[in-house]
C-alpha cells in the first residue's frame, strides 16, 4: 500500500530521524537500512549515498546544506517541510523475508519502490505566480530519503516482520525556468494515490511472479498464495492493538487507525537482532504453517510463473463495471488503477494497459486528464436528452393567467419559479434554485396555483429526509421518495395524466433519470425537476440537471435571492460561492475572520470547544467535513468534551451495522467480502425474501443477483443518554413512526429492554442503522441548516475538497460558517477545483472537437428565461 502524509513542523521532521524518536529512520541497527539520498533534486545538491543526520536537519529547515543559505523563499515557522510516502508490502511477503531475509526479496520491494517513486518525481510541481499568472509548472525534480525497514513497532517488546519504506519527500523543487528552489505541489499526486499504489504493487507483484511466488486476490488487496489468513494474523500483532484501541475510542477509520498507531506506538526493540527475532516469529508457526510457509519458501529462485493471458482483460471490465455504476466518465488513471489492484499482480502494467486500448473506450483530454466512458452510458444519456428535446413545447401551459399569488413576501425569483412553471409548454421544466433561497415556499405556491387549475402535484425527492422529513413538514403530506414512485404501480395510478415534482433532482442520476422519464412518458404525466446543480450532484453515475440544461435546450427558472443567511457579508460569500466564484467567496469569509489556520493538534479541540460552547448558549450547531476521516476525530473531541461536562451518561455498547459502499459488481465478487458481512436483501431473490438479513456465505448466496441485496460490516457504537445519533438507513420507530436516513435524534434514555427511547420514538436496540450524529459529510449535510456550521478541512480532507463541496459546506449557516484548516492557501487551491463531473455526451463533443454548450451562469439563466417568457 501507499501512505502519503504531511509533516508541517521542522522539529517534528527532524524527530523522525534522531535518537528523541526512537532513531525510527536513522539507526545503524539490524531491523532497519540506512537512509538514501534519492531524486533529481538531491542530485542537484550533490547529495547522494547515505544520509547524514546533519545535511537531513538543515534540509527541514529549509537550508541549503552545501551553502548555509536559505533554500527556497518561504521560511515562515509553520512551513510545510515536507510529505511522507510510504509503501508498505502485504503482510504475506513481511513474513516470509522477516523469516528467511532472502536478499531477493528486498532487491523486489525496493526496485518497485525506486520506480515508482522516479514516476511521482516526474510529475512534481511549483506554483508560478510571477508576471500575473496563477497556475502550476511541472518541475520534475525532488528530494527525499529513502529509509527501509523490515519491523513494525514491537507488542510485548518484540515486532512483528513488517517490510516497508519511507520516502520522506522534502518540500523543495528546483524551477528550471525561474533558476531557484520552490515549495512542491503534490496535491495531484496525493489525489493520485491509489493509481501510484496500484502501480507499485503491480510492479512488486510480477517480480515476485519472476521469483516463482504466485499471489491470490483478498478483501483488501492481494497475499502470497498458499499463505493461509490465519498464518497472516498471527504476525499482525500490532494492527490488532491498534484494532483494539479503536474499538475502545469508537474509531471506524482506517486512516485515523493508522494515526492511532502512530501515536501510540512503542520505541523499536533494539536490544534484538534479526536472527533472535525470527527464532521468535518462527515459535509461533504451527507444523502445518511451518511446512506451508517452507514449501513457498522452496519455490523463491525457481521457475518463473507465466502470466494470466486472460487476467487483463478479466480485470479490465470488472473495473469498467464497477467505475460506470456510479460515473459517466473517469480518468484513464483511475480506471487503470483499479484494474491493477483487481490484478493482484497477476497482469502486467503492460498487459491491462493494452486490453485497455482494445476495449474501445471513448476518451479525450480534459484539464490535462485522459477521461474515458462508455458507449452504453452514451445511450442512456442520449436517451434521456431525446425524450427532453422531443417534449420542448409540445405540451399545453398547465396554469391559468392572470394568476394571483398568495404568498406577499416571494422574491422574483420564487415568483418568477412559479410563473414558468404555470406557462411552459414543455413536458420537462427544470427550476434551479442556490442554497437557502426558499424553494420549498416556492413549491407552495407552484403547488397550490396548479390545483386551482385542476392539475394534481405529487411532490417527490431521491432522499427520505427530503421526502418523507422537510416536505410533508412543508404541507405535502403524501411526498415520497423517487425509489418508492418507480417501484409502487398503484402510486403510479394515482400520478397518471398529472404532474410529477422531483426535488432536489440534483442527486437523481442519468439511470434513474431515463426510468422517471420513461414512466413519465408512460403515465402521459408532466415533469418539474428542481435543485442545484452547482451543489453536491448524485452517488449514481452523471448529472442529468447540467446535461438537460447544456445539451436538452431546456431553459431553467432561477432563484438567486438567498433568504438563509441574515449575515449581509456572510450572504454576499454565499452569492459568490453559488456562481461558482470560489476565490472571491473564500476571500469574504477569510475577511470575516472565518477561515482559520490551526495547527494539527489544536485544531479539532478548538473546533469542539467552539461548536459546544455555541450549542450551550442554545443556539443550532452542526459540524461539517469532507471526509470521514476528520469528521471522527471531531467527534471524538466533542464527545470528549460532553462527558467532561457531565452531558453523556453511561455508555452502552451497541451492536450496528455500517454500510460497505459496495458497488453492484464488487458485490458479485467474493474476494471483496470478510466471514463477518451481513447481506441484506431489498429485493426478492431466489432463496430470500425482501427484508431478510443474513451472514456472507460465499458458497450458498446469490451472488450473481447482487443487484438485489447490499453488503454491510459488523461493528460496535458506545452510546450514552444525551448522545446526538444519525440514522443510516430508511425504518419505523416501535411506537410506528418514520425514521429517515439522515435524521438526527437525541438520546433520552434507554429502556428496561435496552431500546433507546430518543426525541423521535423509540428505536429497537435490534436497529442497527445508527452513527454519531455530530458531524456530517458535506454530502450528508446538503439540505441541512443550523444557526452555526463549523468545517474541519485540514490536509486530512484536501483530495475530498472542491467547489462544490465548499459551497455546501459554507451554506448550511445561518449566522455563520466558521473553517478550520492546517494550511489556508491549500485550502483555497483545493476549492476552486470543481467536482463537477463531465458527462458521456460532453466527452464525445470533446473528442470531435467541438466543445460541449457552455453552462450559462444563473444571470444569463435569468435573461434567457424572460427573453423566452415574452419575446
Amino acid at each position: 500500500m501507499l501512505r502519503i502524509t504531511a509533516s508541517s513542523h521542522s522539529s517534528v521532521a527532524k524527530n523522525y530521524f534522531t535518537a528523541k524518536a526512537a532513531d525510527y529512520f536513522i539507526d545503524g541497527q539490524e531491523q532497519e537500512l540506512a537512509g538514501i539520498w534519492q531524486g533529481k533534486g538531491a542530485a542537484l545538491l550533490g547529495l547522494s549515498g547515505t544520509i547524514s543526520q546533519k545535511d537531513w536537519h538543515a534540509l527541514c529547515d529549509n537550508i541549503n546544506p552545501q551553502t548555509g543559505k536559505t533554500l527556497t523563499a518561504r521560511q515562515k515557522q509553520e512551513r510545510r517541510v515536507g510529505y511522507d510516502f510510504t509503501f508498505s508490502v502485504p503482510k504475506s511477503v513481511s513474513v516470509v523475508y522477516g523469516l528467511t531475509g532472502d536478499e531477493r526479496l528486498l532487491d523486489a520491494f525496493r526496485a518497485s519502490v525506486r520506480e515508482t517513486m522516479e514516476e511521482i518525481e516526474a510529475e512534481v510541481e511549483t506554483r508560478v505566480r510571477k508576471s500575473g499568472k496563477d497556475e502550476n509548472r511541472v518541475t520534475g525534480n525532488a528530494i527525499w530519503g529513502e529509509h527501509t525497514h523490515f519491523t513494525s513497532r514491537p507488542v510485548d517488546g518484540v515486532p512483528d516482520p513488517h517490510l516497508h519504506s519511507h520516502c520522506f519527500v522534502l518540500n523543495a523543487s528546483y524551477d528550471d525556468q525561474e533558476k531557484r528552489w520552490k515549495a512542491i505541489q503534490i496535491g495531484d499526486q496525493k489525489a493520485d494515490a491509489p493509481y501510484f499504489e496500484a502501480r507499485f504493487l503491480a510492479r512488486l507483484g510480477q517480480k515476485l511472479r519472476s521469483l516463482g511466488l504466485d499471489t491470490e486476490r483478498t478483501a483488501k488487496g492481494w497475499e502470497l498464495q498458499g499463505f493461509s489468513l490465519a498464518t497472516v494474523k498471527k504476525f499482525s500483532r500490532r494492527t490488532e492493538e491498534i484494532e483494539s484501541l479503536a474499538k475502545a475510542k469508537g474509531i471506524e477509520d482506517p486512516d485515523v487507525k493508522g494515526e492511532l498507531g502512530a501515536k501510540t506506538r512503542s520505541r523499536k526493540a533494539k536490544n534484538l537482532t534479526l536472527d533472535q527475532l525470527r527464532s521468535d516469529w518462527a515459535s509461533r508457526l504451527t507444523s502445518g504453517e511451518r511446512d506451508s510457509i517452507s514449501m513457498l519458501v522452496k519455490t523463491i529462485g525457481g521457475a518463473a510463473i507465466s502470466e494470466d493471458r486472460g487476467a487483463a482483460r478479466d480485470v479490465v471490465v470488472n473495473a469498467a463495471d464497477h467505475l460506470f455504476e456510479r460515473k459517466s466518465t473517469v480518468s484513464e488513471r483511475t480506471l487503470l488503477a483499479e484494474a491493477w489492484k483487481r490484478s493482484a499482480g497477476k497482469a502486467s502494467i503492460e498487459a491491462v494497459e493494452d486490453q485497455y486500448r482494445r476495449q474501445g473506450f471513448l476518451s479525450a483530454t480534459c484539464d490535462k486528464k485522459t477521461m474515458v466512458t462508455t458507449r452504453e452510458v452514451l445511450a442512456q444519456e442520449q436517451a434521456m436528452l431525446t425524450f427532453a428535446r422531443d417534449g420542448r413545447g409540445a405540451c399545453r401551459s398547465l396554469g391559468r393567467e392572470p394568476y394571483e399569488f398568495r404568498h406577499p413576501d416571494l422574491s422574483a425569483g420564487q415568483r418568477n419559479a412559479v410563473e414558468h412553471v404555470l406557462r411552459s409548454r414543455d413536458r420537462v421544466m427544470l427550476i434551479r434554485g442556490a442554497a437557502g433561497v426558499g424553494k420549498t415556499t416556492m413549491m407552495q405556491e407552484a403547488r397550490d396555483a396548479l390545483e386551482l387549475s385542476g392539475h394534481r402535484v405529487f411532490a417527490f425527492a431521491p432522499p427520505a429526509k427530503a421526502s418523507r422529513g422537510v416536505l410533508r413538514e412543508k404541507g405535502f403530506e403524501n411526498a415520497d421518495t423517487v425509489a418508492k414512485l418507480l417501484a409502487d404501480e398503484k402510486l403510479q395510478e394515482q400520478v397518471r395524466g398529472q404532474v410529477i415534482w422531483i426535488d432536489e433532482a440534483g442527486l437523481v442520476g442519468t439511470r434513474t433519470m431515463v426510468r422517471i422519464f420513461q414512466l413519465a412518458e408512460q403515465l402521459n404525466a408532466r415533469l418539474i425537476l428542481s435543485g442545484d446543480r452547482f451543489q453536491h450532484g448524485s452517488v449514481e453515475a452523471g448529472s442529468p440537471l447540467r446535461l438537460l440544461e447544456t445539451e436538452a435546450g431546456l431553459v431553467p427558472a432561477t432563484i438567486t435571492e438567498i433568504q438563509r443567511q441574515k449575515h449581509e457579508e456572510y450572504m454576499r460569500a454565499i452569492e459568490a460561492l453559488s456562481e461558482g466564484r470560489s476565490a472571491d467567496g473564500f476571500k469574504a469569509l477569510n475577511d470575516l475572520g472565518w477561515i482559520r489556520e490551526v495547527p494539527t493538534d489544536e485544531r479539532y479541540r478548538k473546533l469542539a470547544a467552539e461548536y459546544l460552547a455555541t450549542v450551550a448558549g442554545g443556539e443550532t450547531a452542526l459540524v461539517v467535513s469532507p471526509t470521514h476521516r476528520e469528521g471522527d476525530k471531531v467527534t471524538r473531541e466533542i464527545r470528549e468534551g460532553l462527558k467532561t461536562s457531565g452531558q453523556l451518561g453511561e455508555e452502552h455498547e451497541l451492536p450496528i451495522l455500517v454500510c460497505a459502499n459496495l458497488t453492484e459488481a464488487e458485490r458479485r465478487d467474493s474476494a471483496n467480502y470478510v466471514s463477518t458481512d451481513v447481506l441484506l436483501f431489498h429485493q426478492n431473490a431466489k432463496g430470500f425474501r425482501k427484508g431478510q438479513q443474513v451472514l456472507f456465505d460465499a458458497e450458498h448466496l446469490p451472488m450473481a443477483e447482487a443487484a438485489r441485496f447490499q453488503v454491510y460490516r459488523q461493528r460496535v457504537l458506545k452510546v450514552a443518554v444525551g448522545e446526538t445519533l444519525r440514522i443510516t438507513k430508511n425504518g419505523k420507530s416501535l411506537e410506528g413512526k418514520n425514521i429517515n436516513n439522515g435524521d438526527l435524534v437525541k438520546v433520552r434514555s434507554f429502556n428496561d429492554a435496552g431500546d433507546l427511547v430518543t426525541d423521535k420514538g423509540t428505536i429497537s436496540k435490534s436497529w442497527q442503522h445508527v452513527a454519531y450524529g455530530y458531524c456530517l459529510t458535506s454530502m450528508a449535510s446538503q439540505g441541512t441548516d443550523v444557526h452555526r456550521v463549523f468545517v474541519a478541512q485540514g490536509w486530512d480532507s484536501i483530495a475530498a475538497s472542491s467547489r462544490e463541496q465548499f459551497y455546501v459546506s459554507a451554506s448550511r449557516g445561518i449566522r455563520s460558517a466558521v473553517f478550520y484548516t492546517d494550511n489556508k492557501s491549500e485550502l483555497m487551491e483545493a476549492v476552486k477545483k470543481t467536482d463537477v463531473r463531465l458527462s458521456a455526451t460532453e466527452l464525445l463533443l470533446k473528442g470531435q472537437g467541438r466543445p460541449p454548450v457552455p453552462s450559462p451562469s444563473r444571470t444569463e439563466g435569468r435573461q434567457r428565461e424572460a427573453e423566452r417568457a415574452y419575446g
